[in-house]
């Protein structure tokens, strides 16, 4: 029905500098590239009118921010808009609800945007509603927790938080781990993820361990992150950036968990002394908590696997191997 009423409405000239630029109430765009829409109305100009309320205070955007903006940076002076005016006959909800279907239907919204939108109808609509109706059309499974967790991305994380979720550069579960700490701690972690590119499933250990090491060692997350070794780390000239990455992780881990790490050494130490023929290795239980080790060969036939079999059979230190977490055989 808005729909229909607003369509009908005939475009009009309107002086660009007197639309307010400003995100209103209606805007559900963040974290967008306007390259592609200026070359676009470059070519062909703008398609699709901007619609426009007008109001007490002025001319507001409806439906077309990211048009005007673009509009903006080419210093045009006046652009087609269709023109709602206050007295008309609609609602808040029915301008949301139009912005929402135009942007739907032109582009996917990243995950901020779908944040904006909830945060948005949850001023008009029950939960439920919202729950049942909107979050599939904004490709989200109808749970009343991802209501909540949006919510929150859009009301609750800072601009910086907000452009690594609108970007992809934060895994899911990198993003609700930091929901949980606060904003000092959350900027000082994505200072390190952005400076030396964490991939995704190096964020959750460098949260995980940061949050674990704040309560072992009694310093907060930012005190951590400027810890001078890691810095060093950091800023070594002979590592790449991945390779940062890495070994930041592994001094943190040494730092959580330090007699795991030494019984690592020792087991790895073991395994070298051994000198075990090619083709077979030998893991130990994860964290050396179970009682178990265990061994692969790799052969290509029987006469291959008793000649390995022969080989361990002859490997002098095999019978010492193990306890590598006390240190040595009892």
């Amino acid at each position: 029905m808005y729909q229909n009423k607003i369509t009908e409405i005939a475009p009009r000239k309107v002086a660009i500098n007197d639309i307010d630029d400003s995100p209103g109430p209606f805007c559900m765009s963040f974290g967008f590239d306007l390259g592609p829409l200026i070359r676009s109305i470059r070519q062909v100009g703008v398609v699709n009118p901007p619609i426009l309320k007008n109001g007490s205070e002025g001319l507001t955007v409806i439906a077309g921010y990211r048009r005007i903006m673009a509009l903006k940076k080419l210093k045009a002076e006046t652009a087609a808009c269709r023109i709602i005016f206050e007295n008309d006959d609609v609602s808040p909800l029915e301008c949301l609800l139009l912005n929402l279907h135009d942007n739907l239907g032109t582009r996917n919204l990243n995950d901020v945007e779908k944040g904006m939108v909830l945060s948005r109808l949850e001023a008009w609509m029950p939960r439920k509603e919202i729950v049942k109706i909107y979050l599939p059309l904004l490709g989200l499974r109808s749970h009343e927790s991802n209501l909540r967790f949006f919510l929150e991305i859009e009301r609750f994380f800072d601009v910086k938080i907000k452009t690594f979720v609108a970007e992809g550069r934060l895994s899911w579960q990198a993003v609700k781990m930091l929901s949980k700490i606060d904003a000092a701690s959350r900027s000082a972690i994505l200072n390190l993820i952005s400076n030396l590119r964490f991939n995704i499933n190096q964020q959750a250990q460098l949260i995980d361990y940061m949050i674990d090491l704040a309560k072992i060692e009694g310093k907060s997350i930012p005190q951590i992150a400027a810890d001078e070794e890691l810095k060093t780390i950091g800023s070594d000239v002979h590592m790449n950036r991945p390779q940062h990455a890495k070994a930041i992780l592994n001094n943190l881990r040494a730092r959580r968990n330090p007699s795991v790490v030494s019984a690592e050494k020792r087991f790895k130490g073991m395994l070298s002394d051994l000198n075990l023929p090619d083709g077979i290795q030998i893991t130990a239980p994860p964290f050396f908590e179970g009682e178990y080790y265990k061994m692969v060969v790799s052969f290509r036939e029987g006469e291959d696997l008793k000649n390995k079999i022969a080989g361990l059979n002859r490997l002098k230190g095999l019978s010492k191997l193990g306890h590598a977490w006390k240190g040595g055989p009892e």
